[in-house]
């Protein structure tokens, strides 16, 4: 007769230490993985302090951390102001004007340039 192990029984837990010989067997990827993290974090998680220059009344003479927060105030004055629906506007369509002038076409010209017969 088998046993049948009911779906409330826990499962069987792994040995102590499994996930350090795990690393110890396998470092040589998690020193490969060294590199991507470390450039993951300089280049993506640290310029992220420096959103915080948003939130603030920079003055170059007092310096980052010495300029005063002043909240959504820089927000408000943005989205109150008189040409905004222009720039939102002005900014919408550099994007897909980007969009279109950096993806297809490039594509069809190469496309294009293939089909050309000597």
């Amino acid at each position: 007769m088998s046993k049948i192990r009911s779906a409330t029984a826990p499962a069987a837990s792994a040995p102590k230490g499994a996930l350090g010989r795990r690393i110890r067997d396998n470092w040589q990827l998690y020193a490969m993985l060294l590199i991507p993290v470390a450039l993951t974090i300089i280049y993506k998680y640290i310029p992220m302090y420096g959103i915080q220059i948003a939130f603030r009344d920079y003055k170059a003479s007092r310096g980052f951390m010495g300029s005063e927060w002043i909240g959504l105030e820089w927000f408000q004055r943005f989205f109150s102001a008189p040409t905004f629906g222009r720039m939102m506007k002005n900014t919408i369509l550099l994007s897909l004007y980007s969009l279109l002038w950096g993806f297809p076409i490039p594509i069809i010209l190469a496309l294009m340039l293939n089909q050309m017969r000597f």
